[in-house]
Parts: C-alpha cells; structure tokens; sequence
C-alpha cells in the first residue's frame, strides 16, 4: 500500500467519514475514491489538493510523509454568513496578530512542530489539558535506574565512590 494510500485513510479516519462520505466530499464516484484508497488508481491533483485541505496539511506532506493521527488537524468551516475578523494590530516582531472583535481565539503555528503539539493538545480531555498546563514549567524528577545484578550494583557502587572523592 502506497504513501498516499494509507494517508487518505488515516485523514478520512479522524475526519470519521465512511468511504461513501468522502466520496461525496470530494466529488468522485464511490468506487473511484476506494480504488484511491486501496492504491489501485492515482488521484488527480484537484482531489489530492481537497484531500490536503480536509487534513489540513501540505500537498507535499501528504504525498510523502506517513502522517499519524496527531499531525492530522481537520480545517474549521466557515460559513456564508461569517465575517472575516479585522486585523487590529501585527506586530512582525513576535509574530503576533491581533484582530477586531474575533469570533474565536486560535494561534497559528510556526512549525511541524508545534501543529503537532497543539493538535494533541486540543485533542485531549479538559481535565487533561488542565493537567498538562498545571504541570508546564515544573521540573521534571530524574529517577536513576536501580542495579538489576550483584556485578552491576558493584559497578554503580564504584562508580558512585569515585564522584565522592
């Protein structure tokens, strides 16, 4: 099974769409858009650039990048009605856009990175993220690895008189 392949059944999977659905979505026959799953027949590039949309990703990530659930962010809808908000202020320096009377509060990312980051984090539960946000800046506990064996225990032991004296 192909890149794609197994791309376009991931997204369609966090999308919770049925095979049908997506091929609704995308307007191509049912079994068309099987046979693109299945990797038995190339996408044309419209579909693929839908397809991209839908995931939220690069046409380049999704035709070369086994993508995993957490890089899979699905695009917010907007509708006919919506407005797009006004920019009140940018400041280049920081990246930071403010804008006037926005419907919701989101952030753009600047790297894969941080897309994956926040895509896991809008993922979990709200006593999750609580946590997590509780926890950050906190430091982190190291537990040194105890001695399975007699030898190693005597090695560590030695190891531990040499850093004392």
């Amino acid at each position: 099974m192909s890149i794609l392949a197994k791309n376009l059944k991931a997204i369609r999977k966090e999308l919770r769409c049925t095979q049908s659905m997506m091929s609704e979505i995308l307007k191509v026959g049912f079994r068309t858009y099987v046979r693109y799953e299945a990797g038995e027949r190339d996408a044309p590039v419209s579909v693929l650039v839908k397809i991209a949309k839908l995931g939220n990703m690069s046409l380049e990530q999704l035709l070369t990048v086994s993508v995993r659930k957490s890089i899979i962010s699905p695009v917010k809808t907007l509708t006919k009605n919506s407005v797009p908000p006004e920019v009140k202020m940018v400041h280049f320096g920081t990246g930071q856009i403010n804008l006037k009377n926005p419907a919701k509060q989101e952030l753009l990312t600047i790297n894969s990175s941080e897309r994956k980051l926040l895509s896991i984090f809008r993922k979990m539960d709200a006593d999750l993220q609580k946590e997590c946000l509780g926890n950050m800046g906190k430091p982190v506990k190291k537990t040194a690895a105890k001695p399975k064996n007699k030898v190693a225990k005597k090695k560590a032991v030695k190891k531990n008189t040499k850093k004392k004296r």
